[in-house]
């Protein structure tokens, strides 16, 4: 019996199914599987954290694909607005600030941070420098939270909570009353009154019903994905306050303190960061408006240009399982999907080139397009590696003889367990003396890195660039090779096949023989072969 059964679970994990996530996200979100609550969330955030996100500048270009909409009787396609139900601003074909609708101020879109950056809280930035909210990154220029919107209803949105106002209260309506802003304490939002420092000039911003699900979605991305322990660049300042660079790190700092009413001021938690209030409010909004096809659209652009995407877009509802009636029932990363066994971690050495990549980047030079940004991913020996734009990264580069990490590039190595305790990195070249690697977390001394973690993030310093005749420059740091240490790599011991036992007994999956005349349906061993009873 002990032969047999060790037979079949040696069977039913050859057989282990990769389960399939939606919206052909494959098995992006299987390391979420049957987690609940909390621990749920924190596997979503280590999903989907540290985005590649492009500049602030490039927004305008971006929304040409993540915000793009056509409709019957306008005869050019245009900037979809979810503050306003007229606007009909055409795409950028032209340089911002050049073309029609591109123009900030009383006319034209704006860049909306449907998340205010006022709310950041730049706890990031150097302390003996000039903080601003540009310091606040990756979160700054994340796409998913910055939306296109008509300049008069942004501005009248301002920095204001969302909320929900009665008509009594209304003080501004947007164009056929699309949104509306409340008058001095005009808010008749549960809780919103004992939630605020100072009730008596509160004012709220109500969106339309259309898209109160869309903003509530965005909200629960931007408290999952900016939990603590994300990969961001603060500047580097000298006596004078000048910034003379900037420095990678793995901070504990996060924007789970939003200064806002929103939030639950002082409390720095990062599973449930919400009043109680707004996170009743932001609830029924996901519950009343379902996810979009424009949401969907809008989700798989924003995989493209900056690697990750909003979960609770790819799985309508999750916020139920992570704070709501749901949180105490285990996720399923796939509707029937089987929890994957994940390889054991091992010492491996690496070759970084185009060809371990799979990439074929030579009709631009092996210079990754800057509008196809996906990170590359693959697995060896138990290990994830990603290489990635990184954050506002401009170059990405690999050929046959290796890769080159460029100013905010990244890769990172993941061990599905145990711990990575050395890589050693063989570097081949760089185009500035000032050019070193960094990490994450542990120590980096001469291209060898020390340390315990199971994941660990590294990226070449940032050297400013330098223009020779207008042209920048960009400082880069070549590697061909990385020898990874995990902890304890000796893995699981090879099994030898036993001398096969001819056994005519007919057992269940779980080892018990069975009457093989009267078989339910099911999966079978009848002579060390599968057989399925339909």
């Amino acid at each position: 019996m002990k032969k047999i059964t060790t037979f079949i679970v040696l069977f039913l994990a050859s057989i282990a199914v990769w389960a399939q996530g939606p919206n052909g996200t494959g098995t992006y979100y299987q390391s979420a599987h049957g987690k609940k609550g909390a621990e749920l969330k924190t596997a979503m955030f280590e999903i989907i954290k540290n985005p590649s996100v492009i500049d602030y500048d490039s927004l305008w270009t971006a929304y040409n694909t993540s915000d793009a909409r056509t409709m019957e009787g306008v005869d050019y396609p245009f900037i979809w607005d979810m503050y306003s139900g007229i606007s009909r601003y055409p795409l950028y074909t032209y340089p911002h600030g050049t073309g029609a609708g591109n123009t900030e101020g009383v006319k034209g879109i704006q860049r909306e941070h449907s998340m205010p950056k006022k709310w950041f809280n730049p706890t990031d930035a150097s302390a003996s420098g000039t903080k601003s909210y540009g310091d606040v990154r990756p979160m700054y220029s994340d796409l998913t939270h910055l939306i296109p919107t008509d300049a008069v209803c942004n501005n009248n949105r301002s920095d204001l909570c969302y909320g929900e106002i009665t008509a009594e209260y209304v003080d501004w309506w947007s164009a056929e009353n699309f949104c509306a802003k409340s008058k001095v304490n005009g808010c008749s939002t549960p809780g919103w009154a004992e939630q605020a420092e100072n009730p008596a000039k509160t004012r709220v911003f109500e969106p339309n019903d259309a898209y109160k699900g869309d903003l509530a979605r965005i909200y629960f991305y931007m408290a999952t994905c900016y939990e603590p322990g994300y990969f961001s660049w603060i500047p580097v300042r000298d006596a004078d306050k000048k910034k003379t660079g900037e420095q990678g790190l793995l901070t504990e700092n996060h924007c789970g303190t939003w200064k806002s009413d929103m939030f639950n001021r002082g409390d720095d938690d990062a599973y449930q960061p919400f009043a109680p209030w707004a996170l009743d409010m932001l609830m029924r909004w996901a519950k009343n408006d379902p996810v979009s096809d424009k949401e969907r659209a809008r989700n798989e652009a924003i995989w493209q240009f900056q690697g990750n995407r909003n979960p609770f877009v790819d799985y309508p509802g999750l916020e139920e399982y992570i704070w709501g009636d749901k949180k105490g029932e285990a996720f399923s990363y796939a509707e029937g999907g089987e929890a994957v066994v994940e390889p054991k971690s091992n010492n491996c050495e690496l070759a970084l080139n185009k060809t371990t990549l799979g990439v074929d980047w030579s009709a631009n030079e092996n210079l990754c397009n800057y509008w196809e940004r996906k990170p590359i991913t693959f697995e060896k020996d138990g290990i994830t590696f990603t290489f990635s734009y990184g954050m506002e990264g401009k170059n990405l580069y690999a050929d046959e003889t290796g890769i080159r990490l460029y100013n905010y590039n990244t890769l990172m190595m993941k061990a599905h367990n145990n711990e990575i305790t050395k890589v050693e990195f063989t570097v081949t070249d760089k185009n500035h003396d000032n050019k070193f690697l960094v990490a994450s977390v542990g120590d980096m001394t001469d291209n060898v890195w020390t340390g315990s973690a199971k994941e660990v993030i590294f990226a070449s310093n940032y050297v400013s660039s330098t223009k020779s005749g207008g042209v920048s420059k960009h400082y880069y740091i070549g590697v061909s090779n990385a020898n990874i240490t995990v902890a304890d790599p000796t893995g699981i011991e090879q099994i030898t096949q036993p001398e096969r036992v001819i056994d005519t007994h007919t057992y269940n999956i779980m080892g018990i023989c069975v009457d093989g005349q009267t078989l339910k349906p099911g999966i079978y061993i009848i002579n060390g072969k599968k057989k399925v009873v339909k």
